[in-house]
């Protein structure tokens, strides 16, 4: 536990508080092969509050509002920012993500409510220290689930666009045969899609919004379109 990257202290202090939590963003994305860095620590969490004040008996401290570092996610979306004890905020640069050799260092976490972001509480509780990254498909499910519901054209949605691009476009196990089967069933059609056409763009997501709802009202079924799919090595 030592050895644990001092950057996923507050998990570790949560989780001994007997407070779920999971990678969200970047650092969720760069453990599938995105080749991203990182920037404030991004935690899904039951409540926020209370996440809150068990970092800050811990030592943690408020981090005041959000700054410049990452701009699309404001209020009033709910959040709880807090820098860890004796942190001081370094010149902004990014951090380098889990695929560098660097390890990334301690920085300022941002507490999300899971069931914003479309994941269950249940679904945080995870054995193990790498119980902190969302199994694949939970992360796909969330993320699409929230980019149909972002409003188009904002900062958020277009951030969110990007997050479901890059995993599309850097994660091998998502173009398997069979990796639909793990996804929602309203997910699938945009999924199967996603392998195909150029995701993004407004005329999608509006395609995508009203398939997502014919699928939820059982009006239509996901269609496979088999010849997109390509074997994988």
């Amino acid at each position: 536990m030592a050895a644990y990257p001092k950057r996923y202290e507050p998990c570790l202090a949560l989780r001994g508080r007997d407070i779920p939590c999971l990678f969200w963003f970047e650092d969720a994305l760069a453990t599938y092969g995105v080749p991203t860095v990182v920037f404030d620590l991004y935690l899904l969490v039951p409540d926020i509050d209370k996440a809150a004040n068990a970092l800050a008996e811990k030592g943690w401290t408020d981090a005041g509002p959000q700054n410049s570092t990452y701009h699309f996610l404001k209020a009033p979306i709910p959040q709880r920012r807090l820098n860890p004890p004796n942190f001081t905020p370094p010149d902004w640069k990014p951090r380098p993500g889990p695929p560098s050799t660097e390890p990334p260092g301690p920085t300022t976490t941002v507490l999300l409510p899971a069931t914003d972001w479309n994941v269950p509480v249940e679904k945080l509780r995870l054995p193990s220290l790498e119980g902190f990254i969302p199994p694949l498909a939970l992360l796909l499910d969330a993320l699409i689930d929230s980019l149909l519901d972002a409003p188009l054209g904002t900062l958020l949605w277009i951030q969110l666009n990007t997050f479901v691009s890059y995993l599309y476009g850097n994660c091998a196990s998502l173009k398997t045969q069979d990796f639909a089967a793990n996804l929602q069933l309203d997910h699938r059609q945009f999924h199967y899609d996603a392998l195909s056409k150029w995701i993004s763009g407004i005329p999608f997501l509006r395609e995508q919004r009203q398939i997502r709802d014919e699928i939820r009202e059982g009006k239509r079924q996901p269609q496979r379109n088999a010849w997109y799919f390509q074997p994988t090595y």
